[in-house]
């Protein structure tokens, strides 16, 4: 079976988050504990979806689970320009966007997108191995509705890591 691989620009999403939000000393022992400290990880490359994991998974055990959903969020919305430029993005575009944004990041799993009026539901299987995946991915939906200046919520409704089919989480926006 092969590796599941993610996009570096995702890593260092999570390590610009940790940097700022605990300074040089957090990310000294981020790094350190997810042994990422001899490596310097490159944007456009692909890498071993295990350094994502060890990122967060240090963030979950230091802080708590609701601060692997901030680094999700932080990691959306501090896109660079692509960032500024999604402020004048509708809502359903870039959640349309969404299902071809994952794709580009990550080699694995299989991601949807149904939207209906104000609402959308993204189906995603195979996309976490451990809860801090799925708690990411809360963040990173609720960063997309912020990006657009909606007022929303995001609710996870299915879990694959409890026995679900599939991860499926429900946005709901004003």
């Amino acid at each position: 079976m092969a590796e599941n691989k993610v996009r570096g620009s995702v890593i260092n999403g999570y390590i610009k988050f940790v940097e700022k939000t605990w300074g040089k000393e957090g990310l000294r022992r981020c790094l350190a504990d997810a042994k990422l400290t001899e490596i310097q990880i490159k944007d456009g490359v692909l890498y071993p979806y295990i350094m994502e994991q060890g990122v967060i998974k240090w963030i979950s055990k230091n802080y708590g689970m609701e601060y692997v959903r901030k680094a999700g969020k932080h990691t959306v919305k501090n896109l660079g320009l692509l960032a500024y430029l999604v402020r004048f993005t509708s809502i359903e575009t870039m959640l349309e966007k969404a299902k071809s944004s994952y794709y580009e990041a990550y080699d694995f799993g299989k991601v949807e997108m149904h939207i209906s009026g104000n609402r959308a539901v993204a189906t995603m299987k195979d996309v976490s191995e451990v809860p801090e995946n799925c708690e990411g991915w809360m963040g990173a939906l609720e960063g997309l509705v912020e990006l657009t200046r909606k007022k929303g919520r995001v609710t996870k409704t299915k879990c694959q890591l409890k026995g679900d089919d599939h991860c499926e989480y429900e946005i709901v926006w004003e």
